[in-house]
């Protein structure tokens, strides 16, 4: 526990962090077709201007590009490095996998053990620039294929904790904190949180008062944790289907960040605001889809604002 502590009053706040993935139009990590260097480097000098930190979302090839240049350059971004989790298991309540299925969920237990290795191994390269890990991100949140039981992720956040020297964490809706993660809320060095009210029917005059209040839940549940807000942002354009059309604006993007980050500052925690570029490849396949618009910038690089 007193390592712990240690680790976390170490931890630098970060009033300026946003989510980063660099995929443009026509790349995907699906399909692994993945930005060049040269893109890399476009993005990450914007970013700079703007942001002391990023967070990253697996260790990809795309990731090991983020960290190159960075280092190459001298580019003035710490990097919170993540593992990607594959499926373990199915939701609860859901009928038994057949023998497929269940003969890859048991393969699957064995990349995840793999991939934990292997962001301890990115970090240990990057002693300068990663600041901390996450041991994956919203396996137990419903909508999620890549389910991972509480029990597999603790293991997997102590398995990066034996090979590292900086905190590890992992990061979730911040409903799921309640309830559905007792033994990972044990081992972590802090709570990561994602907080969403537009997703919640919350329209933006009370946007930012859900915010904090979802947040407070979770400080009141675990009062000696850190918290950081791994994930918070505002869509600027929705096919109307969950989010009506006049709250997915520019104009709500930026007053949220803008509220955000101003209580960030008096709480003295950080945010990662999401995220940084529109992605093209998520969601479905029209184009005002939320999902493909999130993002602080356009695909093409330029501000909303």
């Amino acid at each position: 526990m007193f390592a712990v502590l240690i680790l976390c009053e170490n931890m630098k706040t970060h009033y300026r962090a946003v989510c980063y993935q660099g995929y443009r139009s026509g790349q995907s990590l699906q399909q692994g077709n993945f930005p060049s260097r040269e893109q890399v480097l476009e993005d990450l000098l914007i970013l700079e201007k703007n942001f002391d930190a990023i967070r990253v979302y697996d260790s990809s090839k795309h990731t090991e590009d983020i960290l190159a240049v960075i280092k190459e350059h001298n580019i003035s971004l710490e990097v919170m490095l993540s593992m990607y989790m594959n499926a373990e298991e199915r939701h609860k309540g859901v009928p038994e996998p057949g023998s497929d299925e269940a003969a890859r969920f048991n393969k699957n237990i064995s990349r995840n053990n793999e991939l934990a290795d292997k962001v301890i191994d990115i970090a240990n390269m990057y002693p300068d620039i990663v600041c901390c890990i996450s041991a994956g991100n919203e396996a137990r949140s419903i909508w999620n294929y890549n389910v991972v039981s509480d029990k597999r992720i603790a293991e997997l956040v102590q398995r990066i904790k034996q090979g590292v020297s900086i905190p590890v964490t992992y990061c979730e809706e911040w409903k799921s904190w309640v309830d559905d993660l007792p033994e990972t809320s044990k081992v972590v060095d802090f709570l990561s949180i994602h907080i969403y009210p537009v997703w919640n029917h919350v329209k933006i005059g009370d946007a930012i008062e859900r915010t904090i209040e979802s947040y407070g839940k979770i400080q009141a549940l675990y009062p000696d944790k850190k918290i950081v807000i791994t994930e918070a942002g505002w869509p600027t354009q929705t096919d109307q289907k969950r989010i009506p059309l006049d709250e997915a604006t520019v104009h709500n993007q930026t007053r949220y960040v803008s509220e955000l980050m101003e209580w960030t500052k008096k709480v003295n925690t950080t945010v990662y605001i999401f995220e940084a570029f529109d992605e093209h490849w998520k969601g479905y396949s029209d184009p005002v889809d939320p999902e493909k618009n999130w993002g602080l910038y356009l695909d093409s690089r330029k501000k909303k604002v």
